[in-house]
Order: C-alpha cells, then structure tokens, then sequence
C-alpha cells in the first residue's frame, strides 16, 4: 500500500524556512505542521517567531500553542500529536507540510522513530537549571553508564539519562510512516550571521524582553526557561542581574544564536536525503517546482 506524502521544510535560525514555508502553503493550498520544541507553548511568540494570527488564519497552522507554560513535553508526545494532524491533514484532502527548526522533532516524523515515551526527571532538571551548556553536559557525561556519541547535545544525553533510568537502552527500529521529500533552506556563513542579527535587534525591538517578563509574572519557572534555551535562558539570567548591561547580553546572545545555527547545520548535514535550495536564486520557484514534481 502507497504511503501517503508529506514535505518537510527545514533550515537553520534566521534561513528564512518558516517565511517559505507559509509562501508554499499557500500556494499549494496545504497545511502546516509546526516541528518546533518551543513554539509548542502558549505566550512564547517573538522569542520562537512564531506565525501571526492574521498568517494562521491565512494558513492552518498545527502543534502551535497547545501547552501551558511550564508543562513538561517529550519527543514521543510531539511524534504523536504530528502523525494525527498530519494523517488529519491528509484524509481531508489537503497536503501537509512540516514547517521547523528542532532537527530531532523532524527527524522522529520523518525516519519514523520508533520512540518509548519517558517522563522527565524533574529533579535532574531541577539540577541542571542555571548552569551553562557545558556544565550540564559535564554533568551529565559523569552520570552516564552509556557510550556518549560524540557532539550529541544536553537535551539529547538529558533524554538518554532518563530512558536509562527507566531501564530503556535502545530504541526499536525505525519505521517510516510517510513518503517525504526533504527541502532546506540556509545561507553562507557571512550572510547567515547578517540574517540574525537583524532578526535579533528587531525582536529586541518589538519586546522580546518584556515578553518573558511577561511570562515569568504569569508564573513561568526558572527552570523552564532556562530548558527552553537560546533567547529564554539568557534573557531571564539578564533580567536576574547576571550581565553588567543590555549590550552585553544583547551581544551574547548574537554569538549563542550564531553558535546554535552552527550545530541546526552539522545535525542536517547528516541528513542524506534533504535537497537544498539554492539561496542565491529564485528558491521559492525551485521549490514549487520540485513539490509539483513530488506530487504528480
């Protein structure tokens, strides 16, 4: 029996894959998928980019504010709640496309993880709040009775933890549930680093800070945030007093994104099925082009 088709968006922060993706939907009358660990919480807007009302009422959106602040939320919830919308998607008739960034969220759609749902461990969690990326890791390495891959990040070996506590080694093989293509978006080093900068000084702007003033008064922890990573972590450690003026949080965290978008590529250069756009050209229509092709 045919697999019924789905098509994939991915790219790196600040590639411009979101923007292309709604263009897309629209033009094939489909809807979106959100594979984004962040966008998946209520309140969380300008520091997730997520879409506007006015463009989710353009473009069925999915997977987009269905959790309250603090509410724990793993990868086999997420591959589940994607495989109804997108199986929802397709028994009436529309094409669905799957629209982010988090290459672990995408990937579990797409190679079909055979996944053991495991609830975090709050305590560890709890641990590790407030401390820098390689001290988690430095932590949590020391904890391991595993063979730690080599360039696996904290929320990967986090997850490895706690399915070992739980008595779980290995997952089962993967079982691909759909026919997919693949497309990325990206840019060159120089033009990538531009790309976010400018994102970041108008997300500033616009209220990035006052947005998680915001949550934190509606009682978002401490530890959420600093789970949620990138923009969350260091915007509450700046609001906690921890950088010694706005321009120096504000270029610490230019350099973190830079690094982030970094790894977001080494995690999809793996992929050997994705077809990368050209940049440098008229991507939309060759992605037109290659969705139409896919779709015959």
């Amino acid at each position: 029996m045919p697999k019924n088709k789905l098509i994939a968006i991915v790219g790196t922060n600040a590639s411009g894959k979101s923007a292309l993706g709604f263009e897309l939907a629209k033009h094939f009358n489909a809807e979106i998928v959100s594979a984004d660990s962040r966008q998946v919480y209520k309140y969380l807007d300008l520091g997730t980019g997520k879409v506007t009302q006015d463009e989710m009422r353009e473009v069925r959106h999915h997977l987009i504010n269905i959790l309250e602040l603090n509410e724990p939320f793993s990868l086999a919830q997420y591959q589940t709640l994607a495989y109804q919308a997108i199986d929802e998607i397709t028994a009436r008739g529309a094409i669905p496309f799957l629209v982010g960034g988090t290459g672990l969220y995408t990937r579990a759609v797409v190679n079909g993880y055979n996944l053991a749902d495991v609830p975090p461990d709050e305590k560890l969690r709890a641990e590790l709040a407030g401390k820098t990326d390689e001290e988690q890791k430095q932590i949590l390495i020391s904890m391991c009775d595993i063979d730690i891959p080599k360039n696996l990040g904290c929320r990967s070996l986090l997850r490895r933890i706690e399915k070992q506590r739980m008595g779980i080694t290995a997952e089962n093989e993967n079982i691909p549930r759909y026919d997919v293509l693949q497309l990325g978006l990206t840019w060159d080093k120089e033009e990538l680093h531009k790309r976010i900068e400018i994102r970041l000084d108008k997300r500033i702007q616009q209220g990035m800070i006052e947005e998680v003033e915001h949550v934190i008064k509606l009682g978002a922890r401490a530890e959420f945030l600093e789970g949620l990573g990138l923009e969350y972590r260091l915007i509450y450690r700046y609001l906690m007093g921890q950088y010694e003026s706005r321009q120096a949080f504000r270029d610490d965290l230019f350099k973190e994104i830079r690094h982030f978008a970094k790894r977001q590529m080494t995690w999809f250069r793996k992929e050997k099925n994705i077809i990368w756009l050209d940049s440098k050209g008229d991507y939309f229509t060759e992605a037109k082009k290659l969705i139409g092709d896919f779709l015959l």
